[in-house]
């Protein structure tokens, strides 16, 4: 996701409609650079976490999903293309973290028949 989402904003600022993060024209260079590194610290975090099988990963997943969802939200009036990709990435996040409902240990036993 951190790898896309620097994709959607190095091409976004290409075409000279950047998305909310890294609209330098909106934001001074300091504020940029303190967005950039929390959206990709937040992509990179989950999947640190999800790599070491931290407790919570779901619910830690599917939070991502869903501030990436609300960044597309915020990108659709000013970016439409980068809302767009950003929903796709957000819509394939959400269904990476209900996958990862499927690993959870399950605390009461399964009733025999």
């Amino acid at each position: 996701m951190a790898i896309c989402l620097a994709c959607v904003g190095a091409s976004s600022q290409i075409i000279g409609r950047p998305t909310w993060w890294a609209d330098d024209e909106r934001w001074s260079t300091p504020i940029v650079s303190v967005f950039v590194v929390v959206v990709f610290g937040a992509a990179t975090a989950i999947a640190v976490w999800s790599f070491f099988r931290r407790p919570f990963t779901p619910f830690v997943s599917t939070s991502g999903a869903l501030l990436l969802g609300a960044s597309a939200l915020a990108d659709a009036d000013s970016s439409p293309g980068s809302a767009v990709v950003t929903a796709a990435l957000a819509t394939a996040a959400l269904l990476l973290s209900i996958g990862s409902f499927s690993g959870l240990d399950r605390t009461r036993p399964i009733a025999a028949e």
